[in-house]
């Protein structure tokens, strides 16, 4: 239902502050981001630009102004504001760790008392954050993942001066795990990052990273290997490598033999990982034992000929390479612009740019300092404010243009009365001269007069209500008719009540008549003697003067 509702309804693009991911090596920079559409995620910018060498030596920033000029032109060649950024392995720590249950405010000072036992940092000098990883009544198994106080100031220094606002500072193996594991997939699987330089070894299991590592060999490393054995200068050692890898025999020697050894050096410490975890996936890690049976190989030298098909049958496991887009989109439907080949090379890349989108259910440790996260949180509160006074803004507009035909027609009819009034009072010049106070006046007088004469007799209504009390069993109402001539013409001030009915027989006509009898208000009460003429079912005319 929540992709439904943002694939109909996506976040404003200036509110989502969308991020281009970028992928700092020591050779090169790599850099790309995804653009939602009504169809799904798809591939935007993405591109390369080549590092000078010595401005980056082992992930650590060794000439900031060099650095600094690269990141500005490639802000100004393709208007990049919000980034994310993959910092080296070379220079991060990752560790587990067990403490007790606690608020979830307390949870750092907690790691920060315990952390200068896991790395070989001062805890002012560093900077970490950390995911919980399972909890239960008493305790909780966090994943820890901490850096250089001076390292990561020195990368927030250098995008900052180039222009450029870092939404967050992830580790590497996080971002692959995020691009290369399919979304469900909870299973144990080893990552191997095969790249120019170096090769980055790590498990995923149920969305987090455990037993990271770094072994100083790459595809560089593999092509020096070949030129010296050779002979030949690296660019051809490189078209060796490519064209024939481990799979097959160039037209004048074999090169298996001279990249062997370094081989064989990937495929130990593999080995050595996958062995590790047998022995140590503990109860704080597996809630069961769980053994790996798949490799998955990314990177740019990940796509050496014969390299899966080698370690396969080496360590008898399934090896097979990443599919980058399994979290973006659909092979069967969609066709990636960048080539298989190509897209190895950038799956740090696409799994940062992951990081913007929900779906992934992946943790994203994010080591940017305190102070900066604030910075990001006022800017989108900014930014919110900004298209709310915006929306306002505009109904405000829509209501104005709305009313205005509203405005004009009763402007046109206040017109239209006024002419009418000057008319009237143009037909009719001794009204418009009289004195209007005085007529005013003359009418309140007129009022005055009407309100204040009284009734010349106020009990009526009580009259009334006695007449209907005293009517016993038996009698019947048709008519109480009420007359201010009254009979006695001596007594013209009287005033006379007439009662039509029927009764059911001669008592109960006599007892209504002493009861009129009775009340004091009465003068004189008259019943025909010819109304008793009947037995029963006796129709009489009762005239009562009042006093």
């Amino acid at each position: 239902m929540k992709n439904l509702y943002n694939h109909y309804f996506p976040t404003p693009t200036y509110l989502a502050m969308n991020s281009c991911a970028i992928d700092i090596s020591d050779q090169s920079i790599k850099f790309g981001e995804l653009v939602p559409t009504s169809n799904g995620l798809q591939l935007g910018r993405y591109g390369k630009e080549k590092i000078p060498e010595g401005v980056v030596v082992s992930g650590k920033i060794e000439d900031e102004q060099k650095l600094i000029s690269i990141l500005q032109n490639l802000k100004k060649k393709h208007k990049i504001s919000f980034v994310r950024v993959s910092l080296p392995e070379e220079q991060m720590y990752l560790f587990d760790l067990l403490i007790p249950k606690m608020e979830e405010k307390n949870i750092k000072d907690t790691i920060l008392l315990q952390l200068e036992e896991h790395i070989p940092l001062k805890a002012e000098d560093s900077i970490f954050d950390y995911s919980i990883i399972r909890q239960d009544n008493d305790n909780m198994f966090v994943k820890v993942s901490a850096i250089s106080r001076g390292i990561l100031e020195s990368y927030l220094y250098v995008f900052k001066s180039a222009g450029l606002t870092p939404l967050s500072f992830e580790l590497e193996a996080e971002a692959i795990s995020r691009a290369v594991v399919p979304i469900g997939d909870l299973k144990p699987i080893m990552i191997v990052d095969f790249g120019d330089t170096r090769t980055g070894i790590f498990i995923s299991y149920v969305g987090n990273i455990f037993m990271t590592t770094t072994v100083a060999l790459g595809g560089e490393n593999l092509t020096n290997m070949i030129s010296k054995t050779f002979s030949i200068s690296f660019e051809e050692a490189e078209k060796k490598k490519r064209l024939y890898g481990l799979g097959g025999t160039s037209k004048i020697e074999d090169i298996f033999p001279a990249i062997l050894n370094g081989i064989s050096v990937l495929r130990d410490e593999i080995s050595k990982q996958l062995k590790y975890w047998d022995e140590h996936c503990d109860d704080n890690i597996c809630s069961k034992k769980e053994p790996i049976d798949k490799i998955i190989l990314c990177g740019g030298d990940s796509n050496l000929v014969g390299l899966s098909d080698y370690l396969s049958l080496s360590l008898k496991l399934k090896v097979e390479h990443a599919n980058v887009w399994t979290n973006i989109l659909t092979i069967k439907n969609k066709i990636p612009e960048m080539t298989f080949e190509e897209s190895l090379s950038y799956t740090t890349v696409l799994g940062l740019t992951l990081g913007d989108y929900s779906g992934t259910n992946l943790s994203i440790i994010n080591v940017l300092t305190d102070d900066e996260k604030k910075q990001i949180k006022k800017e989108y509160r900014k930014r919110l404010s900004t298209i709310i006074l915006n929306i306002i803004a505009v109904l405000c507009l829509l209501a104005t243009l709305l009313m205005t035909p509203s405005y004009f027609f009763s402007k046109s009819k206040e017109i239209l009365a006024e002419e009418r009034l000057e008319s009237f009072n143009r037909d009719n010049p001794e009204i418009n001269s009289k004195d209007l106070d005085s007529m005013i006046n003359e009418i309140n007088n007129k009022l005055n007069i009407i309100g204040t004469t009284a009734p010349t007799y106020n009990a009526y209504e009580d009259i009334f209500i006695y007449l209907l009390d005293s009517r016993v069993e038996g009698i019947k109402y048709n008519q109480i008719i009420f007359d201010k001539k009254a009979p006695n013409k001596k007594s013209a001030s009287l005033t006379s009540i007439e009662i039509r009915g029927s009764a059911k027989d001669r008592v109960v006509l006599r007892s209504f008549k002493d009861k009129l009898d009775a009340n004091p208000n009465f003068s004189e009460v008259n019943l025909p003697v010819s109304s008793f003429l009947e037995k029963t079912d006796l129709n009489f005319n009762i005239s009562i003067i009042l006093k």
